[in-house]
């Protein structure tokens, strides 16, 4: 009986602990500022809706302890005697400070950068951190391990990056290249002067119409080409153009392209009809409408590429295919030069061709030690909100007649395709083959697709 009482007793004691356990924890300064939550007519849950949101995560702290950020270029770095120049070493100096690394831009010939990469790869330590190169430059470098993949180390959906970066220096599946600013595109520079004399219409408002294609370009080109003197020579040409280039944004021009993708390997496109349709259209430019200046020779000659410049400056010609940097060396040019985008061919509809082989961007050295890290203060680098000013002032300086010429130059690294072209000589041969000799393009490609797919398999397959 005693022990009975005795198991009541604690069991009471127990319980009364208990109660007063909750009803501290009820009244606690932590739950619901000070009141008691079972006499609150509003539910504990909802007690916090009004709170400020939690502060977003810090950024990940980088801390390079004094190490130094190398970047290999042929050009010279920012200069403190330019406005843009002193911008952009001022901003830097903070990133210095910010992530405690030393920046350094070397300057180096053009071309030596890809072999002091090279010789380093032998000794295991980086030559440099990042590294400028021509996209022809890369792919072989990249083919044969020397540059890392940079999947991942940037956002490159966010719009302050250049337009399509994420496909613009490719390789396999794997992105390698990337820049700040893309300012490499091809074009067609024409002769506005020339055009409104011959009572021609101005590219601009043919493309505000939908109507700039082939068949408008080579209207224009017919009616520009002929003897101005009498003497039976032409001396006013619709096009002029060093083949190669011609022949190459052509294709482009129409969807097609000179080296393909297929089942997991590059070939050579003598079978591609996008392809094929525009090389023939590149022969009747000269063989049949005839208002292309011939080339010298039956054979390769860059002479043809200054002659074709000087021509047009002279005021001899409606149309010179283009880069966006061409227009600023026309100083002797008394004609007006407009811009715009090269005319769409029957299968490419939907977009303007930007083909380009000088097409620059920045690599990253396998060897490169903390790689995403520096990619990282690359990327805090960089003048984001200056770049379209940048896009616009070279633009500017580009000797062009009015505005829609400078919007178009603005807009023309949108359509940016970076090409690499080892074909062992075909393109020229090709080319060269069609324009001088009248060679037909099937002709053409099938004399020169073993060569071509010889030279793919070595850099790309």
């Amino acid at each position: 009986m005693l022990k009975e009482q005795k198991a009541k007793l604690v069991a009471m004691l127990m319980l009364v602990f208990c109660l007063v356990s909750v009803a501290a924890c009820s009244s606690s300064p932590n739950n619901g500022g000070g009141t008691n939550a079972a006499n609150d007519s509003t539910p504990p849950s909802n007690q916090n809706d009004n709170a400020e949101p939690a502060p977003p995560e810090p950024e990940p702290t980088i801390n390079m302890n004094g190490e130094t950020l190398k970047i290999l270029h042929w050009s010279a770095g920012p200069q403190e005697d330019t406005p843009e120049g002193a911008l952009t070493l001022e901003h830097w100096k903070k990133i210095e400070e910010k992530y405690n690394v030393k920046i350094v831009w070397e300057q180096v010939p053009w071309g030596e950068s890809i072999k002091m990469v090279t010789n380093a790869a032998l000794t295991g330590e980086a030559v440099a951190d990042i590294v400028a190169l021509d996209y022809y430059q890369a792919i072989p470098a990249i083919k044969e391990g020397l540059f890392m993949p940079i999947d991942g180390f940037f956002d490159f959906s966010d719009p302050k990056w250049p337009a399509n970066m994420e496909q613009l220096s490719t390789f396999k599946g794997h992105q390698y290249g990337f820049t700040n600013l893309n300012n490499a595109a091809s074009g067609l520079y024409f002769n506005k002067t020339l055009l409104e004399r011959e009572g021609l219409p101005n590219p601009h408002d043919l493309v505000a119409q939908g109507k700039w294609n082939w068949d408008t370009f080579l209207d224009i080109a017919v009616k520009t080409t002929k003897d101005t003197d009498g003497d039976d020579v032409i001396d006013q040409w619709g096009i002029v153009n060093i083949p190669t280039n011609l022949m190459r944004i052509l294709i482009h021009s129409n969807g097609g392209a000179l080296i393909l993708e297929k089942d997991g390997k590059y070939v050579f496109a003598n079978e591609d009809p996008n392809t094929m349709e525009a090389i023939q259209f590149f022969s009747d430019l000269y063989n049949v409408h005839r208002v292309v200046k011939p080339p010298r020779g039956e054979t390769y000659d860059f002479n043809d590429y200054n002659d074709s410049q000087t021509l047009f400056s002279l005021g001899k010609a409606a149309f010179v295919t283009g880069e966006l940097w061409e227009g600023e060396g026309r100083k002797d040019m008394t004609d007006e030069q407009g811009f715009v985008y090269f005319p769409k061919g029957p299968k490419r509809q939907d977009s303007w061709q930007g083909s380009v082989e000088n097409y620059i961007a920045y690599y990253i050295p396998a060897n490169v030690k903390r790689a995403e890290e520096k990619a990282k203060i690359w990327e805090d680098m960089q003048m984001w909100d200056r770049a379209k000013q940048n896009l616009l002032e070279n633009a500017e300086k580009q000797r062009l007649s009015d505005e829609r010429d400078i919007e178009v130059m603005v807009d023309m690294p949108n359509w940016s395709e970076p090409v690499f072209l080892p074909l062992g000589g075909a393109l020229s041969d090709v080319a060269y083959s069609i324009a001088a000799k009248g060679e037909s393009p099937e002709t053409a490609m099938e004399r020169n697709k073993q060569v071509a797919q010889d030279d793919i398999d070595k850099y790309y397959n």
